[in-house]
């Protein structure tokens, strides 16, 4: 988020609105609801407090490869191109 004039944040909710920020302004792929479900099966693990949300190991990979590749992209200039 820096290379982007973005404040980078510690906080769970911070960064999911960061990427919300990311998808309208930079086309990346829209991992809003990944990054909420991700923080709900931490604080279940962890604490017991919500239930767990259902997470398919195989989705999560592709999404967070593509994510991670759109990121690649848009931090090299090239946007897809």
């Amino acid at each position: 988020a820096l290379h982007l004039n973005m404040q980078a944040s510690t906080k769970h909710w911070e960064k999911a609105d960061i990427a919300e920020t990311l998808h309208s302004k930079h086309n990346l792929p829209d991992v809003f609801n990944l990054l909420i479900d991700l923080n709900d099966a931490r604080k279940a693990a962890t604490y017991g407090d919500v239930e767990a949300p259902q997470l398919d190991a195989g989705a999560l990979v592709i999404e967070l490869e593509e994510f991670v590749d759109a990121v690649g992209l848009l931090l090299s200039g090239s946007k897809g191109k």
